[in-house]
């Protein structure tokens, strides 16, 4: 069921300053999960603030912060520019903050569950924040260009879904079985999904020309996307699993 939301300009301090951003959330008064979106080397764009409506009517909080500070590259030159100069540590940091941001929001609360979703760039900045913080109860990876040391991922503690296509070209098939065996070497619960003909950013990539096939894998990625976030950050998930640990 898609719900009634709205959408509106946000923003929070963190330790390199103010952070702007995008938030959307259902419009009713009851407590959701949220979830941090971690944008592609494009800044936080319309494609962005799309996809963080779409979470919105999926039922989450959603935050988009602008992570590239107002950049919006309108080229492949400027936008490899503005990702290869971003310091990553700073960044991280930044999107750890966020944390403490939507924790202050009624609709959230301190005790809410928080999961994050990162696209292209975003994703390897979503494995890093992953890794280096327990603030996320769920993580998902499109197609990530920015490639974490694979010791990194040891200090991941929650579930990971990851998508990738099979003509990625940016995050090539190589690199997604070497992530795989990574996470799998240091016993980490994920699931990789693989979209037959999808280049990078098959959801989000302002360069693709559309088609029948590119919106059917977004939109199926999407969808299962909606249904993990909605199974890992449920109180009511949460308390099955418990049940079956204790059983």
């Amino acid at each position: 069921m898609t719900e009634k939301i709205v959408s509106l300009h946000a923003g929070y301090n963190a330790k390199s300053g103010f952070t702007n951003g995008f938030l959307a959330r259902p419009a009713v008064s009851e407590r959701r999960p949220a979830i941090v979106l971690l944008s592609a080397m494009w800044g936080l764009n319309w494609t962005q603030r799309e996809l963080t409506r779409d979470f919105a009517r999926a039922g989450f909080v959603a935050l988009s912060p602008d992570l590239l500070h107002g950049q919006l590259p309108k080229d492949r030159v400027s936008a490899l520019l503005a990702k290869t100069s971003l310091d990553v540590d700073q960044t991280v940091e930044d999107i750890v903050a966020a944390c403490r941001y939507l924790r202050k929001l009624p609709w959230v609360g301190t005790q809410g569950k928080l999961g994050v979703v990162g696209f292209c760039l975003g994703g390897g900045l979503a494995l890093l924040a992953l890794a280096r913080t327990r603030e996320f109860q769920a993580g998902v990876i499109y197609h990530h260009s920015l490639f974490p040391d694979p010791e990194e991922l040891r200090g991941i503690s929650c579930k990971i879904l990851g998508h990738y296509g099979t003509e990625d070209e940016t995050t090539p098939r190589e690199e997604v079985e070497a992530f795989r065996e990574a996470l799998q070497r240091f016993g980490k619960k994920h699931e990789i999904v693989l979209y037959e003909g999808m280049g990078h950013g098959f959801v989000d990539s302002p360069l693709l020309k559309d088609s029948k096939e590119r919106r059917k894998a977004a939109a199926d990625s999407l969808a299962r996307t909606y249904k993990f976030f909605r199974e890992e950050l449920s109180p009511k998930g949460s308390k099955r699993k418990t049940a079956r640990r204790a059983a």
